[in-house]
């Protein structure tokens, strides 16, 4: 092999427990120390690149002075969340990556981690001595690289840790924000279509507006939707979509439910979306599953259903405007052939004691209301959205 120079996750250095001293939970600098001249006794001669994420420097106490004299050398580069920067410099420089992180939630857009498994090295101490070895790289499912990222995207824009307890009460409670003047608040029925966000003093707050919420009760069980680019598979927006609380999806401000142009800055990717383009609905599969509904709300450009076999996905399928479609979790639906969704690998179960939405029962009660919130919002043809450009 050529080079043996590593990009170097100084984060992931720090923290790591499998370093001396061995089991604190807590960052110390030497560890780099013991990294760096592990990887050179096997490679002599080899160069590092040192990356590692803004928040290192808060914690690392007295040492903090040597981080910043390195990064004041321009030693050591820094980022928000270093994650990016080390897959870019590995990536463009052909480098190793010294780290325990796999990288789960970064595979779709680097997909060369999984054809070079071989420059992911992690670390041991053995002994009282520290030993570099094979991370282990293995193939991921498209779900587990959704899952990954979902957590991620929750850790740093919404500031949640679904492992946290009092978090996941947050992640399981229904929001309600009272700014009428909230265009967020404003999609549906008086409940946020959003995850909340933590507030610095630890309460939910709105994604929008940052105005403290109203909780409402318990939320029934949940997956997250994800909503991508069908040419790029680039993600455009998350949602959490709740067992029998049916949605609208479609691009527009008229939009009772999730208006993609809100939150795509009006990307022509969601072009070719109708005004109230689809319904979605979750429903409880029983044995803690859940499957997802679809209905076409007489869209211009269609709807089409992709099924999942097992090991790839089968051509597209049309689906006939005003008939209720049942997916798979894994089944995907492309929105005017250019806007992509699907459930996130992850799933929220609700607590033993969370009762079902507001005026909904069983599975009849459920059907009803399905079919009249369609008649409801079912758009004349002429109100519909013209093709894009």
């Amino acid at each position: 092999m050529g080079s043996w120079n590593a990009v170097i996750d100084v984060s992931n250095v720090c923290w790591s427990p499998h370093l001396p001293p061995v089991g604190r939970q807590a960052p110390v600098w030497e560890r780099l120390s013991l990294v760096m001249a592990a990887w050179r006794e096997l490679h002599s001669g080899a160069g590092f690149e040192l990356v590692a994420d803004e928040s290192l420097v808060r914690v690392l106490g007295p040492d903090a002075r040597r981080f910043l004299d390195l990064k004041r050398d321009g030693a050591i580069r820094t980022a928000s969340v270093a994650d990016g920067e080390i897959l870019r410099l590995a990536r463009d420089g052909g480098l190793h990556v010294i780290t325990r992180d796999h990288y789960t939630d970064h595979r779709a857009a680097h997909r060369w981690i999984e054809r070079s498994p071989e420059r992911f090295h992690a670390w041991d101490t053995v002994d009282g001595v520290v030993r570099l070895t094979p991370l282990g790289i293995k193939t991921r499912s498209a779900q587990d690289v959704s899952q990954a990222r979902e957590v991620k995207v929750l850790r740093y824009s919404a500031k949640l840790d679904a492992r946290n307890q009092a978090h996941r009460k947050m992640l399981q409670t229904r929001w309600n924000c009272p700014n009428t003047a909230c265009r967020q608040a404003a999609q549906w029925q008086g409940q946020l279509l959003a995850w909340p966000r933590l507030s610095p003093e630890g309460t939910a707050v709105c994604p929008s507006c940052t105005r403290p919420l109203v909780s409402l009760g318990p939320r029934a069980a949940l997956h997250e939707v994800v909503v991508a680019d069908a040419e790029s598979q680039a993600e455009l927006l998350r949602f959490p979509l709740e067992v029998d609380c049916p949605v609208i999806v479609g691009r527009g401000a008229a939009v009772k439910g999730i208006d993609l142009a809100m939150y795509t800055g009006g990307r022509s990717a969601i072009d070719t979306v109708s005004r109230q383009h689809l319904m979605l609905q979750l429903e409880d599969a029983g044995s803690a599953n859940m499957r997802l509904s679809v209905l076409d709300l007489n869209s211009t450009n269609g709807t089409m259903v992709q099924r999942w076999t097992g090991s790839a996905f089968d051509p597209a399928v049309d689906v006939q405007p005003g008939r209720e479609t049942r997916l798979g979790t894994r089944d995907q639906v492309i929105l005017g052939e250019s806007v992509l969704l699907r459930l996130s690998g992850k799933r929220y179960l609700a607590e033993p004691t969370s009762p079902r939405p507001a005026g909904l029962g069983g599975d009849a009660s459920a059907t009803t209301v399905t079919r009249q919130q369609v008649a409801a919002v079912r758009p004349d043809p002429s109100d519909l959205e013209p093709t894009g450009p």
